[in-house]
This record gives structure tokens, sequence and C-alpha cells, in this order.
């Protein structure tokens, strides 16, 4: 980069700036590293204030010069393909950017089409000097001018110094001052009465999450709907994110404006006030209409008690008409004598102990019922489904747990013990995962195919893991739910880590013959 920046006269200017920081020297003289610079041009230092330049580059400002030179690095070399998915960067001063490639924004520059690749990186050429922000959080809140109930309410909850901590990163999802009005007009004042401090105080903290969380793709935070990704406020509850039909939500509040940077993480604009959870899963489950067979069975069988206590569980809750459907109907009709323990065993297939979120979870997840059974969690065609049944609304939140919404009811069949799957069996999955990423990436269905090998891969691992000798080819196997490369890319390396499994399976083709022979089964083919 120091040797393409010295031969460019129109970006002498940088250059002063390069040879003085300490980054700059690492760019100029070692191609083992690999950068993005966004290098502004000698106009763009030329419509910088009169004497800012001289005084950046006076010694005893040498700090801020790099500060402000490290604004304009990003720690890892990226083409423009790669770069127009983002809509955040942390540079590697630890400050937030906003960027969208395709509109040519970065900041507050513009990009001028010109980029550069280099031996230790990529430059793209921009038309102003990037200033680094100094304003956190709440600075950042009080100068937009929407959230003047909001920053009052964070100082009247005394939690100001949480959202001004410069020291650390976090994510905020701020209500506007329409937000606060959608509320009755009494229940706002009431909030800022002595009396109600605390309730003020778990507000405040539950719109706040001490891990920086993007709602666009950004280099530095986690991607909010990435699967296990879930914030949780620093008052204690998860904030749990949706997104159907182009609505991104959190806690079914809609959010309107996201990723917008401040010193110390990134906000995003909400609609209304997202309030913490004080219900519990039975007065949630007792509060709505559709469930009210459901309760009736859990009372039937003692379940209702613990689903009131403060232990954690997940509820897959069918609605009335689900129950409507024999062999469940006969159950709701007469819940007593020896149909309890019936009601009992079926319910006791829909409790999971623990929160477990439904809306974006892994592809492929083994829950435990609260008596032992297995249960699995999916996505299917990017919607989850609990044991092959949709999930109709996800992660209501209730102060011991969640509660999810299924119009079927879970049948508690007793299955194979996972012990008595055999290598064979662990080969025929591993062979038709192939075949099916196969057939969809032959057909250009990249994204279908690369998300076929992800479900399949926790799949493989949960149900043969017993199979492989080490942990690396088990992590091999376990996919990305935000892929980094395209999706063709990943499809492909995901293929490639099922080949490398099936190799293993396969490594002892004798041995696996004889099983084949004594199975009577001539499916399955080695060394293809």
């Amino acid at each position: 980069m120091g040797r393409i920046i010295s031969q460019r006269e129109d970006l002498s200017s940088f250059l002063a700036v390069l040879e003085k920081t300490q980054v700059g020297s690492t760019l100029a003289e070692r191609t083992n590293v690999n950068y993005t610079v966004f290098v502004p041009t000698n106009q763009a230092f030329d419509s910088l204030p009169e004497g800012a330049v001289e005084t950046l580059l006076d010694p005893r400002n040498d700090d801020r010069l790099e500060e402000v030179f490290n604004y304009h690095v990003l720690a890892r070399g990226e083409p423009p393909f790669e770069l127009e998915k983002y809509t955040a960067l942390q540079m590697i001063s630890g400050q937030w950017l906003s960027i969208d490639y395709r509109s040519k924004r970065i900041g507050g520059a513009q990009f001028n089409g010109e980029v550069i690749p280099c031996s230790n990186g990529v430059i793209y050429l921009i038309d102003q000097v990037l200033t680094p922000t100094t304003d956190d959080l709440y600075q950042v809140l009080q100068k937009d001018g929407r959230f003047k109930t909001f920053t009052r309410a964070i100082t009247a909850s005394r939690q100001g110094k949480l959202y001004q901590n410069v020291h650390d990163n976090y994510t905020v999802f701020a209500p506007t001052d329409e937000a606060f009005a959608k509320l009755p007009r009494d229940v706002v004042e009431s909030l800022f009465l002595p009396e109600n401090d605390e309730r003020l105080e778990d507000i405040i903290k539950h719109h706040i999450s001490d891990e920086v969380y993007s709602a666009g793709k950004s280099y530095g935070a986690d991607r909010l709907g990435v699967p296990e990704i879930t914030p949780t406020s620093a008052f204690g509850q998860q904030l749990n994110f949706s997104s159907r039909d182009g609505v991104a939500t959190i806690d079914d509040v809609e959010i309107l404006e996201t990723d917008i940077p401040t010193a110390n993480g990134l906000i995003h604009v909400v609609d209304s006030v997202i309030l913490p959870a004080e219900k519990s899963t039975l007065e949630i489950l007792e509060a709505d209409p559709r469930m009210t067979r459901l309760v009736t069975l859990l009372e039937a069988s003692g379940l209702n008690l613990a689903l009131a206590d403060s232990s954690k569980y997940t509820i897959f809750a069918p609605t009335n008409e689900a129950w409507n459907q024999e062999p469940y109907k006969h159950l709701v009709e007469n819940p007593t004598g020896n149909n309890r323990e019936a009601i009992f065993a079926v319910l006791a297939r829909h409790v999971i102990t623990g929160k477990h979120v439904s809306e974006n979870p892994i592809p492929y997840q083994k829950l435990r019922s609260i008596h032992g059974a297995p249960i699995y969690l999916t996505v299917d065609e990017e919607r989850s489904q609990i044991q092959g049944i949709p999930i109709e609304e996800a992660d209501t939140e209730a102060f011991n747990g969640l509660v999810n919404v299924i119009s079927e009811v879970i049948r508690d069949p007793m299955e194979l013990p996972e012990q008595d799957l055999s290598k064979i069996d662990a080969i025929k999955f591993a062979q038709q995962a192939l075949v099916d990423g196969s057939a969809l990436y032959d057909r250009g269905d990249y994204e279908k195919s690369w998300r076929l090998y992800a479900r399949r891969g926790y799949e493989l691992v949960d149900k043969y893991g017993q199979f492989f000798k080490g942990s690396d080819l088990i992590s091999t196997v376990k996919l990305s739910g935000d892929p980094v490369h395209e999706f063709a890319d990943n499809a492909w390396d995901s293929r490639n880590a099922f080949r490398t499994a099936l190799r293993e399976l396969e490594a002892k083709s004798d041995s696996i013959e004889d099983l084949l022979q004594i199975e009577k089964d001539p499916s399955s083919n080695f060394g293809r």
C-alpha cells in the first residue's frame, strides 16, 4: 500500500499521515498483513478547515492522528462484492462506522468509484476525511431529537453511566417520543414518580444489551437473526428478534431504523417501548383464549404448578383446535381418573426445561422434555418446527421462560434408543446428504444447498458423533449460520466437510461390508 500511495500525486496528503502513524508504517512496509483502507484524496484534505491538517500533523497531537488514521482502516481486506454486504464496520480504532457501498456512502463521505488492489489489502478512495465520533450512545440519542422522553428516562433512572460507558460496547433499542406516546399519558408520567424508581430502572435496562448486535451484516458485531444469537438486556431478560415479510421486530416491537453508529456501540430505533416480562408462562397461557383447553389439561395433570414458579421452561402450546382431534379429544372431555396419566404423558412432551429460542435456532437441535424424551427443534424452508410441526408464534417472553404456539399436538412415541444406531446408518445418512445437497447445488440453489448441509451437519453430529474420532471434524461439519463468503462457496465447503466425514466412516471398508452382508443390504457403495 505504501508503494502505491507514494506513486499517486493525488494521495500525497494521506501519505504524510501514513508515514507518521504506527499502523500506517505497517501498511507501508509489510505484506504479511491484510487491511482495507478508505483513503481520502488530496481534495478531501483540502476541504478541511484551514489549519486542520497542520494541527493534526503536529507532534503534540500524535494520539489524535493515530485515532483519525485508524478510523480509516478495517482489519481485513475486503473486495467490493463483500463490502457491499455490510451496514456497519468496527474500525481498528474500535469505533463504529456506517456504510452503504451500493449507495457509495461511508460515514459522511462518498466513494469516488476507484478501487485499488494491493499485495496487503484493498484501497478505496473517498471524498472526505472520516472524523471519529466522540459521542456515546446517550449523546447521540440526545442530539437526535426523536428521543426526548427516552433520554429523560435514562437520566431519571440513574442509568446514564451505563449508556455513556465508552470502555465497552453496547446495543440500544431506542423508543422514539411517538413510541412513549402510545402508552397512556398517566402511565408515562407515573414512571417518573419516586415510588416507581425501580420500575423505570428495569425498563431502561431492558433497552440496552452489553454486546453489539447489528441488524445488517457488520464487521465486529454479531448479527440479529443468526442462529444462537439472542441478545440479553441489562435487566437480565432475552430480547427476541424476528423478521417476517420484510418487517423486523424485537420482542414483537417493530424496528424502524438500524445500525446507527456511536462511540460505544450501535442504536436501533423501535416504534414502541419494550416492557420487561412480568407474567409467568402459565399466566400467558391463561390470558390467551386459544389456550383454554391446554390450561384445563395443565390443571388436571398438576403441571400448572410448575409453570407458575420461578424455574425456567420453554412451552410448545397447542391451540384449542389441536385438542379437538382424536386421540386427544376424549382426554379434554374427561381429564380425570386414568386419563390423568395419559394427559401428563402427552403434556410432558410439550414442556422443556430451560429457555430455548425457537425463532432463530441452529438448524437441528435435540432438546429433552421434562420426562427425558428427545424432542427435535429444526429449521426447514427457513421456518422453525418442533417434531415437524410448524411454530406459529415463537418466543413470547415470560419471566420464567418462553411460550411457543403450535397448531398440532406433539405425539409421544417411544423411539429407538440412540445407542442402537449403527455406523451403517451414519454412512447412509452422510451419503444421502451429499446426494440431496449436490442436487440443489447443481440446480443453482446455492443457499438452499448450504442450508441443507448445515441442518444435516448438526444432525450428523448429534446422532452419529460417536463414530468420529476427533472434535476437529465435528466442528467442521457444524456450520456457521452467518456465512462470510458467497453461498456457493459455503455450500462447496460444506460438501467437502461431509465428504471428509464419509471417508472417515468408510475407513474400515472390510468390516462395513461384513455388516452389510449380515443385514443383506446392498444399497451402500463405497469409494465413490
